[in-house]
Parts: structure tokens; C-alpha cells; sequence
């Protein structure tokens, strides 16, 4: 056993002191949930001063999603900063305990393997390929793919499938199949040619499931990359290279965007009088970050008023902590039907804007019992993230599900989502999938080779106690 800590102290990095260790600020609690909500509520005033000063004429709620802005006042605003104060800080206790919580070193060395990683990825990608290729199936069966595609309705390919738990949910094994799958091409672990076929998966499932599973396994990869880069490497990198990095990575992203986009909503936007793609998707994203601090803004200033009130109930308010398989009637589930009426006619807003922040939408369908219900998610959601970051890289990208989940605290509730309880459930069941061959009796731990390790964890910035 003395044996094994030790090929793990050199692969992790001393144990790896997560007080100070390879996370970055932005990559806890608070700054996941906090930077795409101050985003939100940037854009909403960038769109209200730029609207000011310009007309839009009749395009106007279908490119911003809002035809008047929502009324504000100190008291709205305090409450929605102490939802989100306390949102952050039980997320954050949850994550702490966590992280703090040393994991078994048998386990993190057995996750940190070579043949471990291989096999895992490989059950992931078969998963994925079932999921994608059973989707299409159903998706051609409805309907036709090249038509859809030419006449940019692709938006139909998720009416054709039923929405329920089956064989389709497998496809969301892309959003961790992809960006695993660039992790280990770059340790020369697998050929490219899984890249390629766990990025073409990824971009097929996006097509059905809209920019989710984009953006999702970019919050996947971003965990795997936290986890094993060390601070010294961080320290030495130089600013240029390092913003490079940063400038190309949102370049794609913002072509990939634009791209998805311009598919299904060309003709939305062309319509509206736009047609640019680019224009098109700024457009998109200006609105798509805009609208749910609108609502929130909204709703919060019509509570505090007393003009919209909503108490809910000690037991049906808990549905809104109920897991979404769980909810048989799927009517009224991102099917555009939400108005103003939805929020006791507190707000304006386009009514195809069905995602418009947990704070509204919780208040909304389940009322102030729906609140505290959903409060008590926040430390679960946080201590998995944390635990889940502790072991082998391939599995701290599942931790990257929960992550996400806390990034659209400022949009919707996905804690509470069938996807990412499939994908834990995944995780869980292809590690012990994976890692069957290397138990039973001694452990066959299989460390990278030395150079690997290097860019791993430098000595310099190794202790006993970890990274200094």
C-alpha cells in the first residue's frame, strides 16, 4: 500500500492539497454560478441602453425577447442577491466537504491507470455510438434528416423521439465521450481516430439536443483540465501563449455556435429582418443571456410588491426537486407555451423563452415552498462536483456534469435533470466496467511514463502535503 500512494503521489502530485490546488477560482461553486449570472444581467442592460438609443421596429421582441424592460427597485434586487448568496454559499459548503474528503488511494490510482482510462472511454463511445445511431433511426423514421436540414428545421429532429428514458438517452454519453476522448489523444493514448468519431457523435447529438451538449462537454472538459495541470505549470506559462489559447478556444466555440444556430433558426431570423449568421447569433446570445434576467427582474419586483403571490405547498412543492424521468406528463415542457400569465403578468417577454433562471421558474410553477426545496439541492449537487474531482481525470469530468449544472443556475434547473443523473449513473457503472480486469488481488497500476508525468505535476511544486 506504501507502494501505491507513492506511483500515486507522483502521478497526482503529493495527494494534491485542494485548499491550494489545481482548480482555478472560476472553477468552484461561486464562480460557476456567479459569472454566467452577472453575463445575464449584462447583456439584459446592454440591450436596454442599446435599445434606447435605436428602433427595431416590429423585430424588436424577436431579436432581444423583450418588448419593455422590467421595472426595478433596491428591494427586487436584494432579494434576487440573496437567492444567489445563498444558493453559492450551500453549494459551497457541499463542495468543500468534498473536496476535503481524502479519497481511497487504491481507487484514485486504479481511475489514474493507462488501461483504466482506455477501457472507460472506449465503454463510453459504444454507449454513445448506440445512442446517436438509435436516435437517427427513430429521427428518419419520422421524418427526413436532409430535408430538415435543407429547409433548417432541424428543431423537428427532437419532436420525432419520445423524450422518455431509452435507448435514445443514450447519446448523451457524447457530452463525456468527446472531450474524454481529447484528453487521452493528447496523453497518445488512443488514435485519432476516436476523436474524430466521438466529435462527429457529439456534433449529431447537438443537432438534436440543441447547444446542451455543446456547451456541456466543454464544462466536462474544462474539469478534466483543471485536474491535471498543476499550479507551477499555470506560473510558467507565458501570458501570451496562454491568452492565445483563450482567444482561439472562444473563436471556435463562437463559430460552432453560430453554425448550430443559423441551422435550425435561419429562417426565424431572416423573418425578423436578419441575414447574417453571425448577426444572427449575436442576436441569439444577446437574448439567450438577456431574457432570464428580464424575467427574473420581474418576477422579484412583483413579489416584493405583493402583486404576485405565491406561498405553494409543504408537499406538492417538492416536485420541484423531483427527478424529471419521474414526470410522466411532459406537456408544457419546453414547448414555448410560457407568457406572462406564467408569471402573473409581472413581466414582458417572448414567450418561446421557456428557460428564464431557477429563481423565476422555481417561484413560478412551485411558489416559495419551491424555493427552499430546491435550496436543498445546492450542497449535494456541490459535495458530488467535489468528490467526483478528487479521483482519476476521466472520472473528474463527470464531475464537469455537476459543474454545469451550477453554471445555468442563472437560466434552469438541471440538477434535478434525467440527463445528468444518466451520466452519473454512467460514470459509475463503465468505472466498474473498467476497472474489473484490474482487480482481485494486487492492483496492476499502470503510471504514465515519465515524461507524461512531468506535464502532470512538476517536482518543484510538489510536497509532502502537495502543491505549494
Amino acid at each position: 500500500m506504501t507502494m501505491l500512494r507513492s506511483e500515486v503521489s507522483e502521478v497526482t502530485g503529493g495527494g494534491l492539497d485542494w485548499g491550494g490546488g489545481p482548480y482555478r477560482w472560476w472553477f468552484t461553486p461561486a464562480g460557476l454560478i456567479l459569472i454566467p449570472t452577472a453575463l445575464s444581467f449584462l447583456a439584459w442592460t446592454l440591450l436596454v441602453v442599446w435599445r434606447s438609443f435605436g428602433s427595431l421596429g416590429a423585430s424588436r421582441l424577436e431579436l432581444t425577447g423583450f418588448l419593455e424592460r422590467a421595472a426595478i427597485s433596491v428591494p427586487d434586487i436584494t432579494l434576487i442577491l440573496v437567492w444567489y448568496g445563498a444558493v453559492v454559499l450551500l453549494s459551497t459548503m457541499g463542495w468543500r466537504l468534498g473536496i476535503d474528503t481524502e479519497p481511497d488511494a487504491e481507487i484514485v490510482a486504479r481511475t489514474s491507470a493507462v488501461s483504466f482510462e482506455r477501457r472507460y472511454f472506449l465503454l463510453i463511445l459504444t454507449a454513445a455510438l448506440i445512442g446517436v445511431t438509435y436516435s437517427y433511426y427513430k429521427i428518419g423514421s419520422a421524418t427526413s434528416v436532409f430535408d430538415s436540414l435543407t429547409t433548417q428545421t432541424v428543431n423537428s429532429f427532437s419532436n420525432s423521439l419520445s423524450g422518455t428514458a431509452g435507448i435514445e438517452t443514450l447519446r448523451y454519453a457524447t457530452i463525456l465521450a468527446a472531450p474524454i476522448s481529447i484528453y487521452l489523444r493528447r496523453k497518445k493514448v488512443i488514435g485519432p481516430i476516436f476523436v474524430l468519431a466521438a466529435v462527429a457523435l457529439l456534433l449529431l447529438n447537438t443537432m438534436i439536443a440543441s447547444r446542451l451538449a455543446l456547451l456541456m462537454a466543454v464544462i466536462v472538459y474544462l474539469a478534466i483540465s483543471t485536474t491535471t495541470e498543476d499550479r507551477s505549470t499555470r506560473k510558467n506559462h507565458r501570458l501570451f501563449t496562454r491568452t492565445w489559447k483563450i482567444v482561439a478556444t472562444l473563436l471556435i466555440v463562437f463559430a460552432a455556435l453560430t453554425a448550430l444556430n443559423y441551422v435550425p433558426n435561419g429562417g426565424y431570423y431572416r423573418a425578423a429582418g436578419v441575414s447574417n449568421p453571425i448577426s444572427m447569433n449575436m442576436y441569439q446570445m444577446g437574448s439567450y443571456l438577456a431574457v432570464p434576467a428580464q424575467v427574473s427582474l420581474g418576477v422579484s419586483n412583483a413579489v416584493m410588491r405583493g402583486t404576485f403571490e405565491d406561498r405553494g405547498s409543504l408537499v406538492d412543492s417538492m416536485e420541484a426537486v423531483e427527478p424529471s424521468f419521474l414526470v410522466f406528463d411532459k406537456a408544457g415542457i419546453d414547448t414555448g407555451d410560457k407568457n406572462a400569465e406564467a408569471y402573473g403578468f409581472s413581466v414582458s417577454f417572448a414567450s418561446n423563452y421557456t428557460t428564464n433562471s431557477v429563481f423565476a421558474d422555481t417561484y413560478a410553477d412551485y411558489g416559495a415552498w419551491g424555493w427552499l426545496y430546491t435550496l436543498a439541492l445546492y450542497p449535494v449537487a456541490g459535495y458530488v462536483f467535489g468528490r467526483l474531482i478528487r479521483y482519476g481525470p476521466v472520472i473528474a469530468g463527470s464531475g464537469g456534469v455537476l459543474a454545469y449544472c451550477l453554471a445555468e443556475v442563472w437560466r434552469i434547473q438541471m440538477l434535478n435533470a434525467g440527463i445528468v443523473m444518466f451520466l452519473v449513473l454512467l460514470t459509475l457503472g463503465c468505472s466498474l466496467g473498467a476497472g474489473s480486469g484490474l482487480t482481485g488481488g494486487r492492483v496492476r497500476f499502470e503510471p504514465a511514463p515519465v515524461a507524461k508525468r512531468k506535464q502532470l505535476i512538476s517536482p518543484k511544486s510538489a510536497t509532502p502535503n502537495g502543491p505549494v
